[in-house]
């Protein structure tokens, strides 16, 4: 069975895929990064301007998600951390765990940590938070969001479909064997 994006065209709409928590959510969702003051290269192409993030927001006092927020979580995903997201999220793999990602948040310099480990009441839990680097009033604080079975059967195939995309010439099928045969070779 081939997993494809409804369409080839990711300039269509807005891409993404969410799962929310009692106290968090997630998305997860495509960007362009616009990089029309470049020049164009014969080795690149539009497809190679868009990237995933993972945004993670916690839940304020009106019951709505703060993804504004200083406390919220914005990371913009490398394609090994792609990888290892459909990986994780298609259960090929067990956990995942990004630690110590120095970056910045809100200008401050931070260390952003992600993990996603399977949740004893089902499917996945993903823990998304910050450390400071300098204790400069910035305090370390850290969200949890359950997902649901189905919710990380859609996150995965989102996550699939995305990288079946950038890379057209490989199939659906090939990709998830080749993270089978990735994740076989690190548990030995």
């Amino acid at each position: 069975m081939t997993f494809y994006m409804a369409t080839s065209d990711f300039s269509l709409k807005n891409h993404n895929v969410k799962a929310f928590g009692q106290d968090a959510a997630l998305v997860i969702e495509m960007n362009n990064e616009d990089v029309s003051s470049s020049k164009p290269s014969p080795f690149s192409n539009e497809i190679d301007n868009y990237y995933l993030t993972l945004h993670v927001a916690p839940r304020n006092a009106k019951k709505d998600y703060d993804w504004g927020s200083n406390r919220s979580v914005l990371l913009k995903l490398s394609t090994n951390e792609v990888m290892q997201m459909a990986s994780v999220f298609l259960r090929i793999m067990h956990t995942l765990k990004i630690d110590k990602r120095k970056t910045s948040h809100h200008g401050h310099v931070v260390y952003k940590n992600i993990s996603v480990t399977p949740n004893e009441r089902g499917g996945l839990l993903l823990s998304a938070g910050i450390v400071p680097v300098d204790k400069d009033g910035l305090k370390p604080f850290m969200h949890m969001v359950p997902v649901s079975q189905m919710d990380c059967v859609k996150i995965g195939l989102y996550i699939l479909g995305y990288l079946a995309q950038k890379t057209p010439w490989v199939s659906s099928e090939s990709i998830i064997t080749a993270l089978r045969l990735s994740e076989a070779k690190n548990s030995k």
